[in-house]
């Protein structure tokens, strides 16, 4: 069976973080200054949902006694985005 593209994405972008020569400033920079609106709200919703999932793993690896600086930042963003928004899995 033929992966999603959403997988293919993941797997590709995954080994781009990887790579220790990748630039999260210029990738974002790039996409907003050569994407449309539309394509930097798909960005942004992404982002929103990354914040959300890494919430609740840091919060399960809190319990394990394990967690890390991007963890504990994205469980204070998601704490900042429900309050504004409310929760995104409505």
């Amino acid at each position: 069976m033929a992966k999603a593209n959403e997988v293919k994405v993941a797997e590709k972008l995954a080994d781009s973080l990887n790579d220790y020569t990748f630039s999260p400033a210029v990738m974002a920079n790039y996409l907003v200054t050569h994407y449309p609106i539309y394509t930097q709200d798909r960005l942004m919703e992404l982002v929103k949902y990354l914040i959300h999932y890494n919430s609740i793993s840091m919060r399960s690896n809190w319990e394990a006694g394990k967690t890390s600086e991007g963890l504990l930042l994205a469980d204070a963003l998601n704490d900042m985005i429900e309050a504004k928004y409310g929760n995104i899995n409505k």
